[in-house]
């Protein structure tokens, strides 16, 4: 498809719609392809033409040089994609004449409307498309986006990704798209400028409807309801509008519900400032309505006005869940639960988000450190598809001239540090590889791994990442309790530590893909440990950073500790019987006291029922996991589920060898946890489904009673 032949309707219209009328006789094919930006859908004679929402996915369209960024832009990004889809019409089709219809909205191409991270405005909804009918004799017709495509305003006043959407049902035309309709109204589009990106067929799962729920009334006061759809979801309300022309209908969305249970909280999904919620001026008679082009982070809504929700479509990206987990302790079993909702929630467009409701944003942080999660729990055929895509848009948002992996992807503003979320650019693809046994992830990122690389040493004083961009972050860890911004452990210490993985990481992958590594680099890794270990180890105490926030256990991972540096993270553990670790030390410190053989320890720390704790989400009614351990923010943040991958390699003991990829070869070994009874579940890999249940006989050992 070429990116050229642009259409659009007036600037002032958030959603134009449009239609062309072509005749054809004999159709034995008929293929469309098309791109409508923000957001489209289509329409042949009045049918709506696929299933997927949200489309095209989301990408870096094209330079946000100039763009306002909270975060500061101080170089060209490394590439622009914009998505096309391809349709066969061919079913749709009719002797004689046939309407083509398209719907426009903003999407995240044009954000009318912005609380978090900046403004990104790249243009006003447009369209392009190419149709190629070919007749039963082999010959062909051809149509394409031009002034012979007529325009028009839709019912859709109003739509925005973050605040939700204002339709006037009165303006809808039932008929707009069939070959009937009244053209009262209809005007040329117009020619404008092309975006300045590559256009690329769409290869990637596509955000749909994926169930409907059936909320329950909880309060009712005359024309205001409040409703629970039992579950923190992402998607939209169903709701009946009642035909008393003129009056408005009001779906407001959120977590949580203020004490007295009669009032929607906002504060977890951006505050009064940023309320989703959709608005419907009736028309004449009853109509079954919902947005179009935004989806919604919640569980309760509020209805207000003269309507009444008939269900609540679930929407995300469209992957299979492919995995099970239950075991004898409520909270293990809980946290399997809770991530899988909350990483499901945080998939549109083809990209692990943060959150589905305030920032909605790919940070490459929240991404990476859930990435082998997500890979191994879901399913491996469209997750892998999925991380492909996403993959890609870490590539285009590097800086062009540095390498620098920016805190988000596609970019749209966001901070972050250099380490944990720049480091993304090399522990997915490796996290591809030992979960898929697939090395082409990784062949395509090296040389960029390489710049990365580089990039973080020339932010190193003395060996030790010291900062990023000025005016910006440099976060260490996140999240970690009590206070989300302000971790004891040094942030240089933690972006040194994934400078050190990156470095290893190089080495390694070279021999595997048989490139020469940089020359220097084995030396630049040696000097860069020697210096963390000078700055941070405490040869008295035997701890780093004083063990603060799990830092024993970065120090562990990397193979710089002593034996006193395990015994004091075992000891620490031990007295605090809490977590006090962020988004990226708390899988850490647990899989690295797995790996010490002490599970039970482990264990304690994943189900303890401290105030800061997986069990503290679970009793507050809690269904998906929270941004902080205290719930003062985000209630459907995947960060912390990073952990549930233990759940499968740790208490169900299914393991790979370390240098091992695939799962084509494999142990099952449970950890042997005496607080444990039995567990059981499954993993779909890429070479089959291993399932492994286990229980304890009459003697109280551990017997594994089932397994491939």
């Amino acid at each position: 498809m070429k990116n050229q032949h642009w259409i659009q309707g007036d600037e002032h219209c958030e959603s134009p719609l449009f239609r062309r009328s072509f005749c054809i006789h004999n159709p034995a094919k008929a293929c469309l392809e098309i791109c409508g930006l923000g957001f489209f859908q289509l329409y042949v004679n009045g049918q709506r033409v696929g299933t997927e929402e949200m489309t095209p996915a989301f990408t870096n369209y094209s330079s946000v040089m100039g763009q306002n960024a909270t975060y500061p832009v101080w170089e060209e990004r490394g590439g622009f994609r914009t998505f096309y889809l391809e349709y066969d019409l061919l079913p749709y089709l009719r002797e004689g004449e046939n309407v083509l219809g398209m719907q426009l909205g903003n999407g995240w191409y044009h954000q009318t409307r912005r609380k978090a991270e900046g403004d990104f405005i790249f243009g006003f909804p447009k369209l392009r498309y190419e149709l190629t009918v070919t007749r039963q004799d082999g010959s062909q017709a051809f149509w394409e986006s031009d002034v012979k495509t007529l325009w028009t305003e839709s019912e859709i006043i109003e739509n925005n990704l973050f605040y939700g959407e204002t339709h006037d049902l009165r303006k809808i035309r039932e008929d707009w798209c069939l070959p009937s309709a009244s053209l009262q109204g209809w005007r040329p589009a117009k020619k404008c400028p092309a975006p300045v990106t590559r256009l690329t067929r769409q290869d990637c799962p596509p955000d749909q409807v994926i169930r409907t729920l059936t909320p329950s009334l909880v309060f009712s006061q005359g024309e205001r309801q409040i409703y629970d759809c039992g579950e923190n979801i992402t998607g939209w309300v169903n709701v009946l509008c009642q035909g008393q022309e003129g009056r408005e209908v009001c779906i407001r969305h959120s977590e949580n519900l203020k004490s007295n249970g009669q009032e929607l909280n906002f504060a977890s999904t951006g505050g009064e400032e940023q309320i989703q919620q959709d608005r419907y001026i009736c028309a004449h008679k009853e109509m079954l309505v919902h947005p179009k082009f935004c989806w919604h982070g919640f569980r309760y809504f509020e209805v207000s006005g003269p309507a009444a929700p008939q269900s609540v479509s679930v929407v995300h990206t469209s992957i299979p869940v492919t995995s099970g987990f239950s075991c004898s302790d409520p909270v293990l079993t809980w946290l399997y639960q809770a991530y899988i909702r909350t990483q499901l929630n945080n998939l549109h467009g083809c990209i692990p988000s943060d959150c589905p409701h305030r920032e909605r944003l790919g940070y490459t942080g929240d991404g990476q450190v859930t990435a082998e999660t997500a890979m191994m729990l879901l399913d491996p055929v469209e997750t892998k598809r999925m991380y492909q895509k996403w993959m890609q848009d870490i590539l285009d948002s590097r800086g062009a001239e540095t390498g620098h992996i920016p805190h988000t992807a596609p970019f749209m503003g966001g901070g972050g540090g250099p380490g944990g979320w720049g480091g993304a650019i090399f522990l997915i693809p490796m996290a591809y590889y030992r979960t898929y046994g697939d090395l082409s992830l990784l062949r395509e990122c090296y040389p960029h791994i390489i710049k990365w690389l580089e990039y973080m040493e020339s932010r190193s004083e003395n060996h030790l990442v010291t900062r990023e961009e000025k005016g910006g972050w440099c976060l260490g860890d996140w999240c970690p309790p009590p206070s989300m911004e302000h971790p004891e452990m040094p942030p240089a210490f933690v972006n040194t530590y994934y400078y050190i993985k990156g470095m290893r990481c190089a080495l390694e992958a070279s021999q595997w893909l048989g490139i020469e590594a940089p020359l220097g680099l084995k030396d630049r890794l040696a000097a860069t440990e020697q210096a963390l270990k000078e700055q941070y180890y405490d040869p008295h105490t035997g701890s780093f950073c004083g063990g603060a926030n799990g830092a024993d256990a970065f120090a562990l991972d990397l193979g710089l500790g002593t034996a006193q540096t395990r015994q004091n993270l075992i000891r620490r553990y031990k007295e605090k019987r809490c977590l006090d670790t962020g988004i990226l030390g708390t899988p850490l410190l647990l899989e690295t006291l797995f790996r010490e053989e002490e599970a039970a320890l482990a264990y304690e720390l994943m189900t303890t029922r401290s105030a800061l704790s997986f069990a503290t989400m679970m009793d507050a009614g809690a269904t998906t996991l929270w941004e902080t351990w205290s719930g003062d923010a985000s209630h459907d943040h995947p960060m912390f589920g990073a952990a549930a991958k233990l759940l499968f390699t740790e208490i169900l003991g299914i393991r790979q060898a370390d240098s091992g990829t695939g799962y084509q070869e494999y142990t099952i070994s449970p950890a042997d946890i005496p607080q444990l009874n039995w567990a059981e579940g499954y993993l779909t890999t890429c070479h089959g489904v291993i399932r492994v249940k286990w229980e304890r006989d009459s003697q109280g050992k551990l017997c594994v009673v089932n397994e491939p």
